[in-house]
């Protein structure tokens, strides 16, 4: 809090809210000098600073009674005379919102939400937060949670004048589709793959580990300050154990972003040299929609394209465009030549193999087993001794060899368990939300004290 007393400062520092004081003042006296006399009795003194202040009369009141019990200080002017400290209103600090999800705990977050769904309760903030907290320690607001909520796909929906928490229709229905599809595929046999990309960083370590305080020095694990160089990594496997050479790393540039260097060039190429020649014929190749997966074969037109180039696309789809059309008139002509199907490089790569590609739904990382895979591996790293950059390649090297086809199978069971878990779930859920619309529309009273906004 601000202790200054009231001093003859220089405006410069003063609050706008002092200067704004001070010009009142000076216009009352002034008033009162062209007037030749004081504009309300001198009695009067709480009424006369209430019209020279311009401020409400128990404000004034407030002020000064709580000014007797402050304590004092001489002015400046003459020390027999004491004029009060006054204070400033202490400003709230706000809390960083926490929103920094992984790609795991929005997966938690996910099926935390649906969890809900599938016991027929109504998910509120207040309880996913009360959940989370539980699962994985989240002590974000509920401000926060809801923007991740947004970001992780679920919106509230006004469902017969009711509303909920449901999941964005567009993600339940890729989900819909990718779990059907995995079915199909499984009937008939095929081999499946997962791939995914990771990093480590050239510092990281255990979070926690047990450590001496009993002594000025603490004796424990002491790792470098900031996070050091980076590893990016790119592996795939099956329910057997990783892909035979299908192994990548290499060191991130320190160019202050690495993501432009787990780019569709590097993907692509490690994808047809190292990975497809070393898998079963005719595998199901499944994979995430990262942007170094999803280079599409033919960038296909959008609003915020230059008229030239949009001119340029349709001249070489053949077709004649006059000069006089529009931007607006060029983008609706496009839509008559374009397919909605996006078609991708990779997708295009391994069925020339002979093999085919399955994409995973936005928010469902947990489908795909490398994901635990990755989690063991990181942990091994992250026990390990040293933290020179020399020595953690062949670390990475070391802890993907320590994973066993046992734990892929583990990995590969678990993932499929929570698919058909989720078929099942999702069943559920639109047996629960019908029911609940047709139960609303017959008698809306019933739930109109319970659910009122």
């Amino acid at each position: 809090m601000d202790h200054s007393p009231v001093s003859s400062s220089p405006c410069g520092h003063l609050h706008s809210q002092a200067k704004a004081v001070i010009y009142n003042v000076s216009r009352f006296f002034l008033e009162e000098k062209e007037n030749g006399a004081p504009l309300m009795p001198l009695s009067k003194a709480v009424a006369r600073t209430t019209m020279a202040t311009k401020t409400s009369e128990s404000t004034v009141r407030r002020i000064c009674s709580s000014s007797q019990a402050a304590p004092q200080k001489p002015m400046f002017t003459s020390p027999k005379k004491k004029i009060p400290m006054f204070t400033s209103p202490k400003k709230k600090i706000r809390a960083e919102p926490v929103t920094g999800f992984d790609d795991f705990d929005k997966c938690v977050l996910r099926r935390t939400v649906l969890g809900f769904y599938e016991r027929k309760e109504i998910p509120t903030v207040y309880k996913i937060k009360e959940e989370l907290s539980e699962k994985f320690g989240y002590c974000g607001s509920e401000t926060s949670l809801r923007k991740v909520l947004l970001k992780t796909g679920f919106r509230f929906a006004k469902v017969d004048g009711r509303r909920f928490l449901m999941e964005r229709t567009d993600v339940a229905a890729a989900r819909s589709r990718f779990l059907r599809e995995m079915r199909q595929l499984k009937q008939s046999g095929h081999t499946f793959v997962y791939l995914d990309e990771t990093w480590v960083n050239q510092n990281y370590t255990v979070g926690k580990c047990w450590t001496d305080t009993s002594s000025q020095g603490a004796a424990g694990v002491k790792p470098p300050t900031g996070k050091g160089a980076r590893l990016i990594i790119f592996h795939a496997g099956t329910a057997d154990g990783f892909i035979n050479n299908g192994e990548l790393v290499f060191q991130a540039k320190n160019d202050g972003d690495y993501h432009h260097q787990m780019n569709a060039t590097v993907f692509e190429e490690w994808f047809r040299i190292q990975l497809l020649p070393n898998i079963p014929p005719n595998s199901v190749i499944v994979m995430d929609n990262a942007s170094c997966h999803s280079r599409q074969v033919e960038k296909l037109p959008t609003s915020s394209w230059r008229k030239a180039d949009i001119k340029n696309w349709l001249m070489q789809k053949g077709v004649a465009v006059s000069d006089a059309l529009s931007k607006a008139e060029l983008y609706e002509l496009t839509k008559t030549y374009r397919t909605d199907t996006k078609r991708y490089v990779t997708d295009t790569i391994a069925i020339e193999a002979g093999h085919c590609v399955v994409r995973l739904p936005p928010y469902h990382c947990q489908y795909n087993p490398i994901e635990l895979i990755w989690a063991q591996v990181k942990c091994y790293i992250a026990k390990r001794k040293s933290f020179k950059m020399v020595d953690l390649k062949p670390l990475v090297t070391e802890a993907i060899s320590a994973v066993t086809p046992e734990n892929w199978k583990q990995a590969v069971r678990h993932a499929e368990e929570l698919q058909e878990h989720d078929t099942k779930q999702d069943r559920a859920i639109e047996m629960y939300v019908d029911s609940f619309i047709i139960h609303i529309s017959e008698s809306s009273d019933e739930f109109s004290d319970e659910f009122s906004d």
